[in-house]
């Protein structure tokens, strides 16, 4: 299945919906029919500024930015809906690559369940951290996001910033230098991390004496079953609505999380036993599937045979 059938899969695209930060690589175009409207922090103008004034991003692309009709930090995403006069309307809310960047991501949550009509989808790609440059970073805990909840942060906090600079990492292959790798085929000893410890502990200091200006950071790094964790909790806990309707597995160095807004608000909760249980489960999932884990798995298939037949030259010899 192509990328975007992956994002769209249980999108009604007769709906009305929301990209969030599409840039200049927008999933829906407006030219073609849909009805979308785009969220960014920046408005049209500002982002053609943007993308002029990088080198990297060809003219061609450079057209392919849509014009924004809510601007506004995506943590906001429900005032700005509000304010729109749509709240409970979007029939759907796609995001690529930009939900692990947002410093209060519950707040996200809630208010893109507020923005949805019943039974609307939230769907998202994220990046996996163990095919990206957060390949050495701890998963994020629940306990994160419930401080970046509760204190309403704003920006990326000073931990955060040092997190992302001491533990990042670049993926280096044939002599290139790349954000991430392919789970499925490459090899993880590829990864080299940043050597800027020092460097970092100041700008740290710095920045728990002044908080400076906003600085773009993963927030939140995570694989499938730490995510799904997260969001399992979070429903438990009554801060987000939405039923798990799907978390992919890894294609490449992202995957896909489908969330729907339940038609009846008032459905039963799930009895304590059976959460509990489901619970239990998942978090073994997610132990055996931390760091390495996943490369591990497919080298052994190849360790077996490589052995078997060495042991078949010994026997005909």
């Amino acid at each position: 299945m192509a990328r975007i059938d992956q994002i769209l899969k249980h999108v009604d695209l007769s709906q009305k919906g929301i990209e969030v930060a599409p840039y200049f690589n927008p999933t829906l175009r407006k030219s073609d029919g849909n009805d979308i409207l785009v969220l960014d922090v920046f408005d049209t103008d500002r982002l053609r500024q943007n993308a002029a004034a990088d080198a990297f991003i060809p003219p061609s692309r450079r057209a392919e930015i849509e014009d924004v009709d809510l601007v506004g930090d995506a943590s906001h995403i429900g005032d700005l809906v509000r304010g729109a006069n749509l709240e409970g309307q979007i029939g759907f809310i796609i995001s690529s690559h930009n939900f692990e960047h947002l410093p209060n991501p519950i707040l996200f949550l809630q208010g893109a369940y507020a923005a949805l009509k019943p039974g609307g989808m939230l769907s998202m790609a994220v990046p996996d951290c163990r095919a990206c440059f957060d390949y050495f970073r701890m998963p994020t805990r629940l306990v994160d996001w419930l401080a970046a909840f509760h204190e309403d942060r704003k920006q990326p906090s000073p931990e955060i910033i040092f997190d992302g600079a001491v533990m990042g990492a670049w993926y280096i292959a044939q002599g290139k230098t790349h954000t991430g790798c392919n789970i499925k085929h490459d090899n993880p000893d590829g990864f080299v991390p940043h050597q800027a410890l020092e460097a970092a502990y100041d700008v740290y200091k710095r920045d728990k004496a002044q908080p400076g200006a906003y600085r773009d950071a993963h927030c939140s790094v995570f694989f499938p079953e730490s995510l799904e964790l997260l969001l399992t909790d979070l429903r438990k806990l009554g801060l987000i609505g939405f039923d798990i309707v799907e978390v992919s597995q890894t294609r490449g160095l992202e995957f896909y999380v489908h969330l729907r807004k339940p038609d009846d608000a008032a459905s039963l909760p799930e009895a304590d036993a059976a959460f509990y249980a489901r619970r239990r489960a998942l978090l073994r999932r997610v132990v055996e599937n931390m760091g390495a884990a996943p490369y591990a798995k497919r080298r052994w298939p190849a360790k077996l045979a490589s052995k078997v037949r060495k042991l078949r030259k010994r026997l005909v010899a």
